[in-house]
């Protein structure tokens, strides 16, 4: 994914936090869009942004 899809897959994560169904599981612990930009950062909604590159070993 790369920058300019950052916004819509944040909005659609959130979207998607407020369905879960936390009688049955736990809230998610974080929120991550996973990216090909260079850094990686929190954005005020507290959602990650991370470059694929920092899952490596």
């Amino acid at each position: 994914m790369g920058t300019g899809e950052i916004e819509d897959a944040t909005e659609a994560l959130l979207k998607l936090e407020k369905v879960v169904d936390t009688e049955k599981m736990n809230k998610p612990s974080f929120l991550m869009v996973l990216t090909a930009t260079e850094y990686a950062f929190q954005m005020d909604n507290g959602v990650w942004v991370v470059p694929l590159g920092c899952l490596k070993n």
